[in-house]
């Protein structure tokens, strides 16, 4: 299933690019031919290949499997590090809900930004990765910066990638640049596309059920995390997690029924209660009757039951 993609910002700087004078350029509202029909393939559940070659921030080769070795999704986002305006954009977004997001990275989740730029090199990587780094307000332990790293790759690699992730881009040599859409991917811990959220106008709350549902119940989730996870599902065609009617009536029903039963429980220990109380008041009066009628000294002169026959 194809869906549009949601942002295409880029297609203003193709725009002012392509125009003579850039400060005078009147906008259309149609994108440019060249990047039409650009979508967000809908690759939920697909695998991605393990074997994809990176290159990290400091040089060293590895493939994209390392990054597959435990309990912890994955936030991936396909960027290229010279872009003008939108992989600027997307970065500080990313960077914007990660600190309004309580899941934390490095113990929560892992992030890894790839350039599909096969141009950009490794102190570009390093660059852009010392910098975000910077911006997560708080704080990134040894984990923390282990499990948010930025790569290279070469161009077959990136296309590799993209592809199986359902992420399109392409180059406009009139104006130099990469046309691509704005999405970010979380894959599970096994290597599985989970969910995309596009554009740039997601909130920290979609980030953090796209992290939930990515580690499929295996990470720690409180009971408020438990019911968001289980009321919103994503919705591809979206690219964005919505909440589900009929799920959110189950619960209310489900709740329903236990407050029936709660109540119900309530009356009954309630009842049981008030009658051990009333026979242990009737057993009490019964015995303060008994020992006064035994009692000479609580009667006076010329004045005592008389004893039954």
């Amino acid at each position: 299933m194809m869906t549009p993609a949601r942002t295409m910002l880029l297609a203003v700087i193709a725009a002012l690019l392509a125009a003579p004078d850039a400060g005078a350029q009147v906008l259309n509202d149609e994108p440019p031919e060249a990047i039409r029909g650009m979508e967000v393939s809908n690759r939920v559940g697909d695998p991605v290949p393990l074997d994809i070659q990176l290159y990290d921030a400091d040089g060293n080769a590895m493939v994209i499997g390392d990054y597959f070795s435990d309990n912890r999704p994955i936030l991936l986002l396909m960027v290229y590090y010279d872009c003008p305006l939108l992989c600027g954009l997307m970065l500080n977004k990313m960077n914007d809900v990660i600190n309004a997001t309580e899941p934390d990275v490095g113990e929560d989740y892992k992030i890894v930004v790839v350039s599909f730029d096969h141009t950009n090199t490794q102190a570009m990587a390093a660059s852009k990765q010392t910098l975000h780094h910077a911006g997560y307000q708080r704080g990134l332990d040894e984990l923390g910066r282990e499990s948010y790293r930025f790569h290279t790759t070469t161009a077959g690699e990136a296309r590799r990638l993209t592809d199986a992730v359902g992420f399109d881009y392409r180059f406009m040599p009139d104006a130099g640049e990469f046309s691509h859409p704005s999405v970010m991917y979380l894959l599970t811990p096994d290597g599985r596309v989970a969910s995309y959220l596009s554009g740039l106008d997601y909130e920290a709350s979609q980030l953090r059920l796209a992290i939930l549902d990515a580690g499929d119940g295996k990470l720690d989730m409180s009971i408020a995390e438990f019911f968001l996870h289980f009321c919103f599902t994503f919705d591809p065609t979206a690219g964005a997690f919505t909440i589900q009617a009929f799920r959110v009536m189950q619960i209310a029903g489900v709740l329903s029924i236990l407050g029936v039963v709660g109540l119900v429980g309530g009356l009954r220990v309630w009842e049981v209660a008030r009658n051990r109380s009333l026979r242990r008041l009737a057993v009490t009066e019964g015995q303060n009757t008994s020992q006064n009628a035994g009692d000479p000294d609580r009667f006076p002169k010329g004045i005592r039951p008389e004893a039954s026959s």
